[in-house]
């Protein structure tokens, strides 16, 4: 299916110059590339919040790590001293 795009100089000069290093044509270039990132986008697109945030807050990585691991956990303590403190 025929596609028109407009490049600024820059990419046509950086297309043009990996087209001649690759030997292939500046069209299986930019049929190759969109495919690829268009693949790339859906595919962290399907990710849910969850698995968006484990990639970001590894354990160790962010200094976070315990809070990370035992979230849940220490949400629950935090709720429960809170109950307790309005209770009667």
């Amino acid at each position: 299916m025929p596609n028109s795009t407009r490049l600024d100089k820059e990419t046509e000069d950086a297309l043009k110059k990996a087209a001649d290093y690759l030997h292939m044509t500046k069209s299986d270039i930019v049929r190759k590339s969109v495919k690829e990132f268009c693949l790339r986008a859906i595919e962290e697109r399907r990710k849910t919040a969850w698995e968006v945030y484990e990639a970001v807050h590894t354990a160790g990585g962010s200094g976070h790590g315990e809070r990370v691991l035992t979230g849940k956990t220490i949400f629950g303590r935090q709720l429960e001293a809170k109950r307790k403190k309005w209770s009667l």
